[in-house]
């Protein structure tokens, strides 16, 4: 990565971690501040979801010897879905029980490198399909799709957290402080959307649409604020 390369990634991180932190902040005030003399916040929209992520914690204590295949799996799938979004051929994917994969690619657009390189450790890729699934079905099935959620959220933190190090190529090939910062930068967005994308109502009186794709207007509206105050701030 050039050095021309790196700032000007460095800066855009710093400027969407900028518009984000204030609004992540507003989440989890609306979540863990009770309101109007009540003991609880809003916990209860996720009570489902923490169910699922038990009960998939406790299913891979039985079956850790066979996740580490579909762990692989995932990664290589968050490759080659983020490929295709950026306009890259997907060639073959590769993944061995061993736990070792790998995506063949091509394509002339580099900017397309960074985001494909770093995707597994950036996007949950089951959990958005899910949510996405979520904001179209009837209202009695939701508990159903949050245990969902809780399950395949749960599997890809365990995905993270066994497969990120700076022993990967993913990561290494870039400065460690850069790459880095991009996973960070990446979920504290990603929590914004998730939190949000439950019950978007109790965040603002006026939602467009149901579930994850009213939660990522609401994080563009919050963007557009945020730079609004800092443009005020400054003049």
């Amino acid at each position: 990565m050039k050095n021309s390369s790196y700032i000007l990634w460095m800066v855009a991180l710093s400027f969407l971690m900028g518009l984000t932190l204030p609004y992540l902040w507003e989440i989890l005030e609306v979540i863990f501040i009770p309101k109007h003399g009540a003991f609880w916040g809003e916990e209860k929209t996720y009570m489902w979801v923490v169910i699922g992520v038990v009960i998939y914690l406790c299913t891979r204590l039985l079956v850790r010897s066979k996740s580490r295949f579909l762990e692989t799996l995932s990664h290589e799938l968050t490759h080659a879905a983020i490929a295709l979004l950026c306009g890259r051929r997907i060639h073959s994917i590769h993944v061995e029980d061993s736990g070792s994969g790998v995506v063949f690619t091509s394509g002339n657009n580099s900017y397309s490198l960074v985001p494909v390189a770093l995707a597994p450790y950036c996007l949950p890729l089951f959990t958005y399909i899910l949510l996405a699934i979520r904001s179209i079905v009837d209202t009695e099935s939701l508990w159903i799709f949050d245990i969902l959620i809780g399950i395949v959220t749960s599997f890809h933190y365990i995905c993270f957290k066994t497969q990120l190090g700076n022993y990967q190529t993913d990561i290494n090939q870039y400065p460690l402080s850069f790459s880095y910062y991009y996973i960070v930068t990446s979920w504290v967005i990603n929590i914004c959307i998730f939190l949000v994308s439950f019950n978007p109502e109790i965040f603002a009186k006026v939602t467009w649409g149901r579930g994850v794709f009213s939660s990522l207007l609401l994080l563009a509206t919050h963007w557009w604020e945020n730079l609004q105050m800092y443009i005020h701030w400054i003049i």
